[in-house]
Formats: C-alpha cells, sequence, structure tokens
C-alpha cells in the first residue's frame, strides 16, 4: 500500500500545530550538509516525538515524504492501515527491504531509521569502549541494518548501471518492474545518484519528568495506566508542554558507494546474475564487514554531534563526587570552570545558553538552569540541600534503575549516560573534578581579581582627561586580605564617587581582622564620559564581582554600602538571600532632595532625540557638581547617570520586602542630598525583623570620611561583630 499524500498533508498539519501550540522550541543545525541524493537519516531515539517531528522536518528540509520502519506491533486494524498511509512500514513487512531500496534507487521519498531499533531511555551507549544497548533484559550491539540497507540500494544501483552500460535491457526490466522504477526512460537519473547516510542527533534540553495537562487529560479517559505508558507521558507530555529546546544536529553524509570498492564486490556487481532472489542474496552479498564499519561510523557521526546543555554538567559533577556532603559553592564553582572549559572544547554542539554570561552561578544571582536542575534532583529524592550545603543520597545513586522509568526516577544518570560518547567533553569535566576546592577558590579570586582591576585600566585608559581624572590609585578598586581570616567585608561606595571614598573604613576595618573588598561601580573613578555611558545594571554587575572575590576568600561576609552603594547593597542582599550575614546601609537614596532629579529621565529622551536628528545644539548632557570630597569626586554629572539612579531606587524600593537578613540603617539627620526620610522608608519595607535604625546629628551627605566618621566606624564594627 502506497502512502495517501491526503493524509501526509492532514498529518503536517496537525504536527504544524500542536508544535504551534506546544512550548517547544524545534531547531534545525547545519542543514546544509543536507545532500539531495537518496538519503537514509539514522537518527537517536530518546521519545516518540522524534517518530513524527523528523519526518515532519525532514519534509521541511527536503521537500520529500519520509519512509520509515515502526515496530510490527503498531500495525493492526485501522490504525495499521493509518501507519502505512502515512508512510511507516512493518519491521514484519516482507516487502519492506524492496519497497525501502526502490525509494532509494529512485530519490523520491527520503528513508528515516533509528539505528538503536528501538527508544533509549537510559541513554546508555557505551560499555567498556563500544556501542551496547539495553534490549529485553540484555545489552546488544546496535542494528547493523541502516548500514546493509544503504549498501544493498547502492549495489542495486551499481547493478543497474552496469547492465545499462551493457545494454541488457531485459535485466534492466527485470529490476525496473521489481523495485517499482517507472520505465527505462528514468534509469539515467537512478544510476546518476548516490545512496548516502545522513547522521542525525536530537537533544532534548530540559528532560523532567511531571504531572502534566497531557497526563491528566488520558488520565480522566483511563484511569489505570501501564507504568510505561504513564512514565512516558510524564516526560514527553511534559517537553510538550512546559517547553523543551529540540536541538536538531545535522551530521555530514557518509557516502555509501566507498564500501562498495572491493574486488569482490565489483565482481558481483559485473556477473550475470540479478541478485533478486533472496537465496541468491544470502549465498553471495556478504555486506556484513561493510556495514558493521558504517554502523560505528554513524553512531559515533550521531553521539558526537549531542548538544551539550547545563543539565549535562551540572549531572556529571553532581555524579562524580565521592563525598556525601557538598558545598553548593564548590560545586557552582566547579560548574562555571567546567563550563568555561567546554566552550573551548571542540565539539560539534553547545546549547545556545551556554555561550552566555554563566557569573550567575558563582554570583549567587538567580540562575534558572541550576534551580530547575536541582528542583528535580531534590523531587527525584537524589539530594537534599540545607544551609549552604548539597546532600546526596548515596542509595539512590548506587542502585540500578528500570529501564522503563529510569527518566522518572534517575534522570541525572540519563544525563550522563547521553555525553558519556564525548570524550573530549568527559576528559574536561574529570580534569575540573580532580582540582582541590581550595584552588578551585583561589583560581575563582584571582580570575575576578584580575577581571576587575582589568576593567579598571582599560576604563581609566579609555575615558582619561588630564584636567578632570584623579589619579588611578583613587578609582583602582582595593583587596585587603588577612591570611586565615574567615570574615570578610565587602564596600560599595557612592555615585560619583570611588573606592577611596571608602577606603578608610576599609582600613580601619582591616586592622580589626576583616578581609574586605571595596568595589569600583562601572562609569566611577575615570571620567564623567565614562558614567555617562553606564546603566545601573553594570554598577549592579561590579559589585557582583568583588562578592565572588570575597565569597572565595572567608567564609561569612557582610555587604556595607554608602549613598548609591547602600542602595545596590540593598538590591545584593534581597536577590542573595542569605548569602550575606547581614546588610548596612548608610544615607541609601531611595528619595533625593534635589527635585530637577525627577527631570532626568526626561532629559535624557530629549537628549536622544536630538541624537537621530543628528543635531547637538539644546542638549544637556551635564550639570556642574560641587563635591565635598574634591580629591574623589567628579566635577560633572552626567544626566543619563541620574536618570540611572531614579531607575535603581524604583528597583530597590521594589524590592526591599525580599530582604531578609539582619539589616542596619544608617541615616544623616540633615541630609542635603538624600532626604533624610528615606532611612525610616527603607526601615519599615525591609521583610526582616532583625533590623535596626541608627539616625546620626550630620550636617554633610558623606558621613564616611571627614569629621564625625568615627562614629560611623563604631557602629559599623558593633554591627559586624554582632552578626559575624
Amino acid at each position: 500500500m502506497e502512502p495517501s499524500n491526503f493524509l501526509l498533508k492532514i498529518a503536517k498539519l496537525a504536527i504544524d500545530a500542536l508544535l504551534k501550540f506546544s512550548r517547544a522550541d524545534v531547531r534545525v543545525h547545519d542543514e546544509d550538509r543536507i545532500t539531495k541524493q537518496p538519503s537514509i537519516y539514522v537518527i537517536n531515539h530518546f521519545t516518540r516525538l522524534e517518530t513524527f517531528v523528523m519526518p515532519y522536518m525532514l519534509h521541511k528540509l527536503t521537500g520529500k515524504n519520509t519512509l520509515s520502519m515502526a515496530h510490527y506491533s503498531f500495525f493492526s486494524g485501522a490504525f495499521g492501515t493509518f501507519m502505512t498511509k502515512v508512510g511507516a512500514i512493518s519491521t514484519r513487512d516482507p516487502d519492506r527491504d524492496r519497497r525501502m531500496i526502490g525509494a532509494l534507487l529512485r530519490g523520491d521519498y527520503s528513508v528515516m531509521v533509528f539505528p538503536e531499533g528501538q527508544m533509549i531511555k537510559d541513554k546508555k551507549l557505551v560499555e567498556k569502549g563500544k556501542y551496547m544497548i539495553y534490549n529485553t533484559g540484555i545489552r546488544r550491539p546496535p542494528h547493523t541494518g541502516s548500514g546493509l540497507l544503504a549498501l544493498q540500494a547502492e549495489f542495486y544501483r551499481s547493478k543497474i548501471r552496469h547492465l545499462y552500460e551493457a545494454s541488457r535491457h531485459t535485466d534492466l526490466q527485470e529490476y525496473i518492474d521489481y523495485f517499482e522504477l517507472g520505465s527505462l526512460n528514468e534509469i539515467e537519473k537512478i544510476i546518476s545518484q548516490e545512496t548516502h547516510i545522513v547522521p542525525v542527533n536530537i537533544t532534548y534540553f530540559p528532560v523532567r519528568a511531571r504531572n502534566n495537562a497531557i497526563n491528566r487529560l488520558v488520565h480522566h479517559f483511563v484511569q489505570k495506566l501501564p507504568e510505561r505508558i504513564e512514565e512516558e507521558l510524564e516526560v514527553e507530555g511534559t517537553m510538550i508542554t512546559e517547553g523543551v529546546d529540540i536541538d536538531i544536529n545535522i551530521g555530514h553524509p557518509i557516502a555509501v558507494k566507498d564500501y562498495l570498492a572491493s574486488g569482490s564486490v565489483q565482481k558481483t556487481i559485473r556477473n550475470e546474475k540479478l541478485y533478486l532472489n533472496p537465496m541468491e542474496i544470502k549465498a553471495d552479498l556478504h555486506f556484513s564487514r561493510e556495514a558493521l564499519s558504517l554502523m560505528y561510523r554513524y553512531m559515533d557521526a550521531i553521539y558526537g554531534m549531542t548538544t551539550v546543555n547545563h543539565d549535562h554538567i551540572f549531572a556529571y559533577i553532581l555524579q562524580r563526587y565521592r563525598k556525601k556532603r557538598i558545598r553548593v559553592d564548590d560545586f557552582k564553582n566547579r560548574a562555571y570552570l567546567a563550563i568555561d572549559r567546554i566552550q573551548a572544547v571542540a565539539i560539534q554542539s553547545h546549547h545556545t545558553t551556554l555561550k552566555m554570561k554563566q557569573s550567575y552561578l558563582l554570583t549567587d544571582d538567580l540562575h534558572a538552569r541550576f534551580v530547575s536542575f536541582m528542583d528535580v534532583a531534590k523531587s527525584d529524592g537524589l539530594i537534599s540541600e540545607e544551609q549552604g550545603y548539597i546532600y546526596k543520597n548515596r542509595g539512590r545513586f548506587s542502585r540500578p534503575y528500570e529501564f522503563h522509568t529510569v527518566r522518572q526516577d534517575n534522570i541525572v544518570e540519563v544525563l550522563c549516560n547521553e555525553i558519556e560518547p564525548l570524550e573530549s567533553v568527559v576528559r574536561c569535566l574529570d580534569g575540573v573534578m580532580r582540582i582541590p576546592g581550595c584552588l578551585l577558590r583561589r583560581r575563582m579570586r584571582k580570575s575576578y581579581l584580575e577581571l576587575d582591576r582589568d576593567i579598571f585600566e582599560r576604563d581609566y585608559k579609555r575615558y582619561f582627561k588630564d584636567d578632570e581624572s584623579k589619579p588611578p590609585g583613587i578609582g583602582r578598586p582595593f583587596f585587603f586580605k588577612r591570611f586565615f581570616a574567615s570574615r570578610g567585608v565587602l564596600l560599595v561606595h557612592g555615585y560619583m564617587a570611588a573606592p577611596e571614598e571608602m577606603r578608610k573604613l576599609g582600613e580601619f576595618l582591616y586592622d580589626r581582622g576583616y578581609t574586605v573588598y571595596g568595589v569600583r561601580l562601572r562609569g566611577h573613578g575615570t571620567a564623567p564620559e565614562d558614567l555617562q555611558e553606564r546603566i545601573w545594571e553594570e554598577w549592579y554587575e561590579s559589585v557582583n564581582r568583588g562578592y565572588v572575590v570575597l565569597k572565595n576568600t572567608v567564609k561569612k561576609m557582610v555587604i556595607v554600602g554608602f549613598s548609591t552603594g547602600a542602595g545596590l547593597s540593598l538590591l545584593q542582599a534581597a536577590n542573595k538571600k542569605d548569602r550575606f550575614a547581614g546588610i548596612i546601609s548608610i544615607n541609601a537614596p531611595l528619595k533625593v532632595q534635589n527635585i530637577a532629579s525627577k527631570l532626568a529621565s526626561t532629559i535624557v529622551h530629549w537628549n536622544n532625540f536630538l541624537d537621530k536628528l543628528h543635531v547637538q545644539k539644546g542638549k544637556l548632557e551635564f550639570v556642574s557638581n560641587t563635591p565635598e570630597n574634591q580629591h574623589i569626586n567628579y566635577f560633572r554629572n552626567p544626566v543619563h547617570g541620574v536618570a540611572q539612579l531614579e531607575k535603581l531606587m524604583k528597583i530597590v524600593d521594589d524590592n526591599l520586602p525580599e530582604l531578609c537578613i539582619p539589616a542596619y540603617i544608617i541615616q544623616g539627620s540633615q541630609d542635603p542630598v538624600v532626604n533624610p526620610v528615606s532611612g525610616l522608608e527603607i526601615f519599615d519595607r525591609i521583610g526582616c525583623t532583625d533590623k535596626e535604625l541608627c539616625r546620626l546629628f550630620a550636617e554633610r551627605h558623606g558621613i564616611v570620611n571627614g569629621e564625625g566618621s568615627h562614629r560611623v566606624y563604631q557602629r559599623v564594627l558593633k554591627f559586624l561583630r554582632q552578626v559575624m
């Protein structure tokens, strides 16, 4: 029975609608590798999704419908008829090979084969250096059927070419009738083509087993489902309803003709036999060695194209830990370094998110991929997490899992198995796991120290102005490290200032036993033109770099910010939950005294409008500033910077209820820059109950320097001793 074009169109429309309805993101890579030659597409098999998504995608890519094999159990009744009409061929169909070889000779259909022969739910493929696949209680090598089919198709093509060149038209007609090749007029087209095998890898990310809308809908009609179907609905239903990235990687086509070059094969091509009789084929056509060689080649190609993603890295690191108790910080450090190294490894495919900024792993801001992985590991009972430590449930890692439920029970094992064939990735991960934790922390600290200082040096060189820029020591971030100290303080300076603003406080705390890091906010300590180009997120990232340095140096730390630095510190504390032992906010600018600052955003929009018109006249980019500390602060205030400050204050205000650590709010009573009501409003809005408000009489804004600053220092020290 030939496939029905009408049913194929209906099926494609249905799949198209399903993919649009679902949250799946299908991405095809290297589609230019697809050849116009007749091809067998050999594809890894992990879910039932491949069986309908891949024929749909191959039609989009090649314009050809697809023939594929399916297990004989599907071919009964009306559903079996439907399967046949959409291009599926039963594994027990006696005409299976004849139909597929005919399609390959004509080149009018693509042929799709899963070389494993079944779904590989555990993704375990390599055993003692060889490909081995679970099947009915044992492990066996993958089938060589795909290679054998391709070899036979190309053999028959070569045979037809020989008959055509020898003008043996009677024998040619037998081939035309047997393989349904049309007529003698089609022969030249057939012999001008060549059979290829095209390896294809499909990688899903993330893979999660959860109760979902599809699962619930099926349960509405069927109360008791077989365990295997239950598992497939949880895994594949979640992919459709909650979203999954489907990376389809196309490999280089493998020319099958090269495997028929031996003298014995060439002799059979030129002899008198047609090899249409099964007994002749069995007696003379021995392609087992060539088929085995092809199998290893396309299996290497398929599994060498696995798209490496965050879950692979997290799973491998988690499984490789020998200790039961793992520091979350150590886990993240290893993951960060592994991603950094893997990006430099010559592998076929990285997931797009691995190419993005990974610093959130180190800064303890929300890293959605990490949180998602940890949640699924917890829900599977593989780990628990408490007070900064991950606890492995060793019993769950060591026991063998049932093949058909392993995706539900231990996704970590599945993910580790998936990257096992990627030897370069595994070597990279093993190398990261061999690094002692203390050396790893030292490496992270050194890396971020150098990064922070390099950023300053580049900015200083780029924006330096003879008449305005201060000496580099004013703007360079500082690090006062005490050997064997377990307590640290992160200091954050204010707007239009520099790390020098917090240096005396830092020296005071260092002398009393604390390791101190003074950050430099991007745009500061150089020139006003630098600040004009910055957004508040860059200030936040500047604090994050200091955070990474300090957390890889000490066990506990407190963040202390002054003015705008206090606002950033409050936001850091709100975002990082309990990663700080406490927060000290000094004159944080929740409200400013200067009403003109409210107009900054409007002025910025006006300036941007004039830029689009290429008009410079009428722009207001800077306003004059008379600072308290003239050896530190800028004398010109960029309007764009004020607008960013307004944005930051709004975001800080929105996040204050999330702040849940001990907090100490210091506010000058007569602050001429920050409205003194800010301190009280911050105190009222922060979510913690362990909080204190200190109002100091001061007629200056910059109370961390100069007259009266010792009172601030003593209060800071008292709070530090309370919380660390």
